[in-house]
């Protein structure tokens, strides 16, 4: 349970990463996916070790879950930002004001858009590959 919660802060925390190098506007597409899922990895196999955890099934399993949630929190993070960025144009321009709404659409029409996008399925691909190639790997040298 404690690899589980430590884990799952640590998908929060590379999400917040993620989020900060992509809205930064230096991340080439698919470089970071793979750092980030990398460094994920790397984590995880930090957190398995003190824990002494051994099941190599399930430990990929809940790899590949934590991806998961590393890739919805950087989402969520970039989600956030969007808010923001929509007010501040709203107040920036009397145009975007008046053709714009004054609230940014919800967090499920985000999501709906953004999981709709091929760069974001791609992201998440990728992520998720290399936290887990990384705990594979991690497993292999541990035998």
């Amino acid at each position: 349970m404690i690899w589980l919660v430590s884990g799952a802060l640590a998908a929060i925390a590379v999400g917040w990463l993620a989020a900060r190098i992509h809205a930064s506007g230096h991340a080439p597409v698919g470089l970071v996916s793979l750092g980030i899922g990398a460094l994920l990895g790397a984590i995880i196999c930090t957190i398995a070790a003190s824990q002494r955890l051994a099941g190599a099934r399930a430990l990929i399993v809940n790899t590949l879950l934590l991806a998961i949630l590393t890739i919805l929190a950087e989402h969520a993070w970039l989600y956030r930002d969007f808010r923001g960025q929509w007010q501040e144009a709203r107040v920036k321009s009397a145009a975007v004001a008046m053709f714009r709404p004054e609230t940014p659409p919800g967090p499920r029409e985000y999501f709906v858009r953004e999981f709709n996008a091929p760069l974001w399925c791609f992201d998440a691909v990728l992520v998720a590959a290399a936290a887990v190639g990384a705990v594979v790997v991690w497993q292999r040298k541990r035998q």
